[in-house]
């Protein structure tokens, strides 16, 4: 775990990779992604609008009637890197490779996977088939 102030890039791509896992899990089309990067630049503060996507994502979520997983996720990493001092720069790539992941498995049946848990390693083995 990061001090404050430290932004583990390895963290951020781990919450990265949950975030597109369970998109994908929650049903949610890419659309809703690409939603979340566009929220990031409804406010010019860039410390806030990591607030402002986290809400962006429960809205979204409520307003479909699916992707409560996801916001809730989408949220603790915004929190997360809100607590170490990262700005819309670094929820853009987190939320970049979050897509990324998703679209890796859009159209891919995944294995039961502990989304508490899962790494973008982990993540990997598994699109190894190991």
């Amino acid at each position: 775990m990061s001090s404050p102030g430290v932004i583990d890039i390895n963290e951020l791509l781990n919450y990265a990779t949950r975030i597109g896992v369970q998109a994908k899990l929650d049903g949610l089309a890419k659309a809703q992604l690409e939603g979340l990067l566009a929220s990031l630049n409804m406010i010019d503060d860039p410390k806030a609008s990591l607030l402002l996507t986290s809400t962006y994502a429960h809205r979204q979520a409520e307003r479909l009637g699916r992707g409560r997983n996801t916001a809730r996720i989408v949220n603790e990493a915004m929190r997360w890197l809100s607590s170490r001092g990262g700005d819309r720069e670094r929820a853009r790539m987190l939320l970049g490779f979050a897509k990324w992941v998703f679209e890796c498995i859009e159209n891919v049946y995944l294995p039961k996977l502990d989304l508490n848990k899962l790494t973008l390693e982990d993540f990997l083995k598994t699109l190894r088939g190991v």
